[in-house]
């Protein structure tokens, strides 16, 4: 099993971007998570990369990013 991985540009560029800013082509959407029917934050897999990625939709504006999860750097 491999635990950490190199993004592909795509993946890098759009790690800690806001959440606003739209997947990539190779971004597949896993599932989503919610509180009381609101939607707080949604998972990706890239198919390019393997990266898997948090688009966090709740919280202060500052906290609403895209967060790479299984990088070297985390």
């Amino acid at each position: 099993m491999e635990f950490w991985i190199q993004p592909c540009a795509p993946c890098a560029d759009l790690y800690g971007q806001p959440a606003t800013v739209e997947p990539h082509d190779t971004l597949t959407l896993n599932g989503t998570g919610a509180v009381k029917d609101a939607t707080t934050e949604e998972h990706y897999t890239c198919l390019r990369c393997g990266g898997v990625f948090a688009r966090l939709l709740s919280g202060p504006s500052s906290r609403q990013i895209w967060m790479l999860l299984n990088a070297g750097q985390h």
